[in-house]
């Protein structure tokens, strides 16, 4: 009687809050069955030998501990399914197998308990149906959670013809030219698959979403739209995934690894640029914007330098800089890559310094000048030595006039200009440093407006305004 008021008043439509916390747990208790019917099976098959007999007593408590742990799973799996979300026909399939397991098992407790030593056909009929129905009802709930091919994805191709799935299909080729990338296929679809899709999928349509394919995430949710193809602000997919993550809204829920940076920039640029499911990034990019940073998050600014062949330094040369107070190493066993250190000196840098230097323009790919008087005048032999990954220049009276000698420097991956007097005159440099990950600007003659600019037009760029700290965005 009062289960058909509850039916008839929408009660497990919408189920009171404490009902859906229950059915949270139900992740965490369905292991315990799957752990003790495992370990009662295994127990079973022992004590078919004499030496195991003594494990026959304790058989019945495994599988009523089995019974107890799959009637918990099924009670908080059934107060899960209220929430809704997941595909219909695999959650049937998944309920009624999961009951069956429950059954099972209880009907394996209760003839361990009764005859502890039978070995009679109906009680191994019973264990191969417990047995049988918690892997297939674990494989559904793999289906539910991460999408019906997930258990499949990578599987032989005849595996997957007798399960009735297609033949894998090809992978994408690596990108390796920028020229390739191909916006959705080679971007946002991957962001999708690795991000998002296990909560929105065919099997899971968590708000009735799908994000799988482009046609389904243009058609959006139980909400509406979530994509609104050039307008970013109107856009519920933009605004969850950056929102705090602390925000009930936040994208991917649950705990899940969170977009990147990068990754929030390339679907920011992407629905600003209209959302085209098809398109050469280099072709939609025509203000070059997002550029450097699909480079950087595809991995095709990495410094090949390091793939060189360097020729041996002069000793001689080394000798000589070493004399005037500069600390020399070897970078690497298997090449000869030099770091040169003279901050620890205790005079200022001269021209014939950079000029021995300059004889060390290959092998030279580090260089701490930090402190060691450097003026505007040393920085065009300074921007001459190509190789240099490193610049360390904090602590000199150096200025936008002098910084422009270094946008030669396009290996260079970190610059540390601290206590200088450089200040707009970054904006023109910075973007000519292509590689460049990271810059040090604290107690320069930047301000907070120019840092901001500076982060919005190099948006993989690591700028460190303010201490040992990022500025924020």
């Amino acid at each position: 009687m009062e289960l058909t008021f509850f039916l008839a008043n929408g009660f497990l439509d919408n189920p009171p809050d404490f009902l859906k916390f229950l059915g949270r747990f139900h992740p965490l208790v369905v292991h315990l069955p799957i752990g003790f019917l495992l370990l009662a099976v295994i127990a079973q098959l022992a004590t078919r030998k004499i030496k195991f007999h003594p494990l026959r007593p304790f058989l019945k408590y495994l599988w009523g501990l089995g019974a107890i742990s799959a009637a918990l799973a099924v009670l908080f799996g059934y107060l899960l399914s209220l929430l809704g979300d997941y595909d219909a026909n695999t959650l049937f399939w998944h309920k009624w197998s999961g009951g069956a397991v429950l059954i099972f098992s209880a009907a394996c407790y209760f003839i361990s308990k009764r005859r502890p030593d039978t070995s009679d056909i109906s009680k191994w009929a019973l264990i191969i149906l417990a047995t049988g129905t918690m892997i297939y009802t674990g494989h559904l709930g793999g289906n539910l959670t991460h999408g019906q091919t997930y258990l499949l994805e990578y599987a032989p191709n005849p595996v997957r013809s007798m399960a009735g799935l297609p033949p894998k299909t090809e992978p994408r080729p690596k990108v390796t030219v920028l020229d390739s990338a191909e916006v959705y296929l080679d971007l946002i679809s991957l962001m999708m698959h690795s991000k998002c899709t296990s909560c929105h999928n065919d099997g899971k349509k968590k708000g009735d979403l799908v994000l799988t394919s482009y046609s389904n995430m243009l058609r959006g949710g139980e909400n509406g739209e979530v994509i609104i193809p050039g307008d970013i602000e109107a856009s519920e997919l933009f605004r969850r995934i950056t929102l705090p993550e602390e925000h009930d809204d936040f994208m991917p829920s649950e705990g899940k690894r969170p977009l990147t940076e990068q990754e929030v920039a390339i679907i920011e640029w992407w629905i600003a640029s209209g959302a085209p499911s098809e398109g050469r990034v280099t072709e939609l990019d025509s203000e070059k914007k997002i550029i450097p940073v699909v480079n950087n998050y595809l991995g095709l600014d990495k410094n090949d330098i390091f793939n060189k062949e360097i020729p041996p330094p002069d000793i001689s040369i080394i000798d000589s800089l070493r004399n005037q107070g500069f600390i020399i190493n070897r970078l690497m066993k298997d090449n000869y890559f030099l770091d040169a250190n003279f901050s620890l000196s205790e005079r200022e840098l001269i021209d014939s310094d950079l000029i021995l230097l300059q004889n060390l323009k290959e092998q030279l790919i580090w260089l701490d000048l930090s402190n060691s008087g450097v003026k505007d005048e040393h920085l065009e032999k300074i921007g001459q030595l190509e190789n240099l990954v490193k610049l360390d220049l904090n602590g000199n009276d150096i200025s936008d006039n002098g910084i422009q000698q270094l946008e030669k420097l396009t290996n260079l991956e970190s610059l540390n200009l601290y206590q200088t007097n450089v200040s707009d005159g970054l904006l023109r440099v910075i973007p000519k440093l292509t590689r460049l990950q990271r810059v040090y600007l604290w107690k320069t003659k930047i301000n907070d407006s120019i840092a901001l600019r500076l982060q919005e037009e190099n948006k993989s760029l690591k700028i460190n305004y303010n201490r040992e700290e990022p500025i924020d965005q």
